[in-house]
């Protein structure tokens, strides 16, 4: 036996999901129930997605403790806005966790993911 173990552990079943990502800088009021949008937006490419986020090719690393406003359009003509966090970034690479996701927005990703 190799110690390692191969069973899936994500929570939620990934979809491809290849499109452009324009991410926007955030900071949380001091009660942390409001998020402000700061900065110029910069673009990333999405890879995957599922109801627990998104993970996006970035030429940049991004702050670990970093909140982030997505925009991108998951159906033809339905753009879709959402907060997340960074969950892991590496290689060029980041998972962004969603903070809130709205119902219909989830239904539409397991459909995806099926």
């Amino acid at each position: 036996m190799s110690g390692k173990d191969n069973t899936e552990r994500r929570k939620y079943p990934r979809a491809k999901f290849e499109a452009p990502v324009i991410v926007h800088k955030v900071i949380e009021s001091s009660s942390g129930n409001v998020f402000e949008v700061q900065g110029t937006p910069i673009t990333a490419k999405s890879t995957d997605v599922s109801e627990g986020g998104i993970r996006l090719e970035m030429a940049k690393s991004v702050p670990f403790t970093k909140i982030f406003k997505l925009n991108f359009q998951l159906l033809k003509n339905k753009s879709v806005d959402v907060y997340a966090r960074v969950a892991w970034e590496g290689d060029g690479t980041c998972g962004l966790q969603f903070i809130v996701l709205d119902e219909e927005v989830r239904k539409q990703i397991r459909i995806m993911a099926k």
